[in-house]
């Protein structure tokens, strides 16, 4: 009789895989692109492993790679510090990639998961620029960004003056969760992927 994959060791992996690949994507950023497979981890891990839990992968993969990231913090810039209100909001939009991606499950298809995984690509983009502008403009009270409606949207397409417009981390975070998107589920359920088995969702608990 074939035996099951843990689902316990099937999480255990992607959470110490993201983990490691975004280490070694910090320290060494001219040989690894400037994504991460947290996302897809997130949004994919939860469709295969069992409901109680598996939305809790991508929230989980992040406070432990921000447990990691706490010397390489201290190294360059002296904060050493983890929380932040940019944490939070992470974690409930990783949640909420695992919730997106256990109701897909119920009936998935390739259209559903590539929308879910677009989806959450433009929903962490906008979360990340709005929290950016809100910080230059309440906190810092620099001149970047005007206090407007206006400001906002500058965050959201152009940025700022002198740096790389903020569209370009947009089209590399679609591309890159779509990537890792599609690895997953290479590897989790190639029959399905491939078109050669019907769309079937792992076994579940309640």
């Amino acid at each position: 009789m074939k035996r099951e994959f843990s689902p316990v060791y099937l999480a255990l992996i992607l959470v110490l895989g993201c983990v490691t690949f975004r280490l070694l994507s910090s320290l060494f950023p001219e040989f690894i692109p400037n994504i991460s497979p947290l996302m897809a981890i997130a949004y994919v891990g939860a469709m295969y492993l069992p409901r109680r839990w598996g939305w809790l992968v991508g929230p989980s993969t992040l406070v432990l790679t921000d447990l990691a990231f706490l010397q390489v913090n201290f190294r360059t810039d002296g904060s050493g510090s983890m929380f932040s209100w940019w944490t939070v909001i992470s974690l409930a939009i990783y949640a909420g990639a695992g919730a997106l991606g256990i109701w897909i499950s119920r009936r998935k298809s390739l259209t559903k998961i590539v929308g879910g995984s677009l989806a959450c690509s433009i929903l962490f983009y906008v979360a990340a620029n709005t929290f950016s502008w809100w910080h230059d403009v309440v906190v810092q009270m620099s001149p970047g960004y005007p206090a407007t409606l206006a400001g906002w949207w500058q965050a959201n397409t152009v940025g700022l003056p002198g740096y790389t417009p903020t569209w370009t981390f947009l089209r590399n975070g679609v591309a890159g969760d779509l990537f890792f998107v599609f690895l997953l589920l290479l590897v989790l359920d190639r029959g399905f992927l491939l078109g050669k088995t019907p769309a079937r969702t792992a076994a579940r608990t309640a």
